[in-house]
């Protein structure tokens, strides 16, 4: 199935919509207003937190984000593999003994990336350039987890919209 998530034009907190691709709503990205880690929810339709998204307040040369579930535990954290990289990959650290091993797998320009488990393609990811606002498509056979990668589409979207703010 295929997800269109958009950065709304005007919102202070970075909010986002997310539907299918024949327009209808699925999901809810709500930021928060004053916060200095861009913290996000994930909703459900109902407004009940799924997920939620956050950077780490100061990471010295490279941005780190955290993906926790709805009660603020966290699940894993993303950060580039390497600073010298031209290819966009990064490596996603999770706690100890957790079953799934992920990783993103990028192009050079980080327009396409590919999200692994365990070195099996689970997700597609396509990031959308624009001047005004963002947008990703995400494709996944695995609808049953598409919160979960929604989640990790908004902490990309959080790890650039970092680099953009420190390079501003």
């Amino acid at each position: 199935m295929k997800y269109v998530i958009k950065n709304k034009f005007i919102s202070l907190g970075g909010s986002s919509t997310v539907t299918d691709d024949a327009g209808n709503d699925l999901f809810l990205v709500k930021g928060k207003i004053f916060t200095f880690t861009k913290k996000k929810q994930i909703l459900s339709l109902n407004k009940e937190i799924l997920y939620q998204v956050r950077n780490k307040f100061f990471a010295l040369f490279l941005p780190k984000v955290y993906l926790m579930d709805a009660e603020g535990n966290e699940i894993l954290m993303i950060k580039k593999k390497s600073f010298f990289s031209l290819r966009q990959d990064f490596d996603i650290v999770t706690p100890e003994g957790a079953e799934h091993a992920y990783s993103i797998d990028g192009d050079m320009i980080g327009r396409h990336y590919d999200i692994l488990d365990n070195g099996i393609p689970v997700a597609h990811v396509r990031r959308n350039f624009n001047l005004v606002k963002d947008s990703f498509w995400l494709e996944t056979d695995m609808t049953e987890n598409a919160p979960f990668f929604i989640a990790f589409v908004i902490a990309l979207d959080n790890y650039y919209d970092k680099l953009r703010s420190d390079n501003d």
